[in-house]
């Protein structure tokens, strides 16, 4: 009794109407090649007395006969990783009623279905990491199409007429592959949760306005606050279909704006030197000291340094660069400006200075710079109250960019995609194991509702 209550257990069978019974060891267990393989197979009988005849739904009243066997190899998960199969003796029953006959059946696994519910859960458990449904397939030592078909048990379709839209929506792109037509696909998350809402395949402006145009007017008009980047369609789209938002630039975006420009300048600084010239392989070696923010520089720390053959701080490295070009220095200066302006938005107290020095950094003329320069102005200026919306509310896409670095691993280790439902659906649940969200402390439940009403004020003025 010991020995059976030990298989019921490794091979977690609660279903008491299968039953483990023998006089010998081999009628509970063996060991078989099976497709040329070892394999673990252990032996057990389901019978019972059915309550109704499954075919014509008459109640047993003696009408039902048992009538044989049918002898099934049922899948399990792998006991010390052999391959593991339960013989089940299935008992079936005859109909007097209909005379059709039907097969006992379990909670172990499906009607008609090999493989059981263990395994399958199996195959759920791992298709929330970034692996290839190969390798799950390979491990588990089922098909391909085995994985693809729990994979779709996964899908649930945005039904508009049900779901509403999120108050706070933040949109963002990423390349999903070339096998969709617009190669670029959108991210639509909750702004206030950092919920996943949903994954559109195509980010251009028609398909967008396609979907949107799914959901009722009403539903479009609870939309307060949109999160974007400086991709027009957007913004436009914003305006259009959604009556009551406003528009926020991510912070992160006007930050990489400025960056890029100031990046394209000691570029084009350091190829006007020849490359065995020192000023070349000082502004290649030490280029992120210069996109550093200047406040975060170490002024203390002096360091023997071999290219320079002296001992320097990274300030005094960082006035050497610059000493180079003085229209570098200049567009340097610029750069740390609109940082130092930009890094006071969480600071209530100097929001409003924050405000008051972007609209003076924008008043500037900036004909003596490059190009690149003036066209991020001309971006800043175009988009100006979005990005003033921007430095007084704490909202972001910062919950995005992580989702977009998990579906990137997933991408490459899943060596890509064919069907963008399968990718839908493995970015939703790689997302949930990632993002499990845990109780919120009463400190940050008062935090949140002291931003919910600032918020709500800044968006009434």
């Amino acid at each position: 009794m010991l020995e059976l209550h030990f298989i019921r257990t490794m091979l977690s069978i609660l279903d008491f109407t299968i039953v483990f019974q023998g006089k010998k060891e081999e009628d509970l267990y063996t060991k078989e090649f099976i497709k040329e393989e070892i394999c673990h197979v252990f032996h057990a009988t389901l019978s019972y007395t059915p309550d109704c005849c499954l075919k014509c739904g008459v109640e047993n009243n003696q009408s039902v006969i048992k009538w044989g066997f049918k002898t099934v190899n049922t899948q399990l998960n792998k006991v010390s990783e052999y391959k593991t199969f339960l013989r089940l003796k299935k008992q079936r029953f005859n109909c007097k009623n209909c005379n059709q006959t039907f097969v006992a059946e379990s909670t172990l696994a499906k009607p008609s279905c090999f493989i059981s519910n263990r395994v399958k859960l199996k195959i759920a458990s791992l298709l929330e990491d970034a692996v290839s449904i190969s390798f799950i397939a390979e491990e588990l030592c089922v098909s391909i199409m085995t994985v693809l078909r729990v994979l779709r048990d996964f899908y649930q379709p945005t039904l508009p007429q049900k779901v509403d839209l999120p108050k706070v929506i933040c949109f963002d792109e990423f390349k999903s592959g070339s096998f969709l037509e617009g190669v670029m696909s959108c991210i639509l998350m909750d702004g206030k949760t950092g919920k996943l809402v949903d994954i559109i395949e195509n980010h251009q402006k028609k398909k967008l306005e396609a979907y949107f145009q799914r959901y009722s007017l009403e539903k479009r008009s609870q939309v307060q606050l949109v999160v974007t980047d400086f991709y027009s369609p957007y913004i436009t789209l914003t305006k259009e279909l959604f009556p009551n938002a406003n528009v926020l630039i991510d912070r992160f975006h006007i930050v990489q704006l400025i960056g890029k420009s100031f990046q394209n300048h000691r570029i084009s600084v350091m190829k006007s030197f020849p490359t065995n010239k020192k000023e070349y392989k000082h502004l290649k070696k030490y280029w992120k000291l210069l996109q550093k923010k200047q406040s975060e520089l170490d002024w203390q720390g002096r360091y023997w340094r071999p290219s320079f053959r002296d001992h320097l701080t990274q300030t005094e490295i960082v006035d050497r660069l610059l000493s180079y070009n003085e229209e570098l220095k200049q567009g340097y200066e610029i750069y740390q400006s609109f940082l130092s302006v930009l890094q006071y938005h969480e600071q209530e107290e100097k929001q409003q200075e924050a405000i008051e020095g972007f609209q003076s950094l924008l008043i500037q003329s900036y004909k003596h710079l490059p190009e690149s320069y003036q066209t991020t102005i001309r971006t800043y200026r175009k988009y100006q109250k979005e990005i003033l919306l921007a430095l007084q509310l704490p909202y972001s896409n910062g919950p995005v960019e992580p989702t977009n670095n998990h579906i990137k691993v997933l991408k490459r280790t899943a060596y890509g995609f064919r069907n963008f439902i399968h990718f839908k659906i493995r970015i939703f649940i790689n997302r949930g194991k990632y993002f499990e969200k845990k109780k919120k402390s009463s400190i940050q439940k008062i935090n949140n509702s002291k931003t919910h009403k600032k918020s709500q004020t800044v968006l009434a003025a």
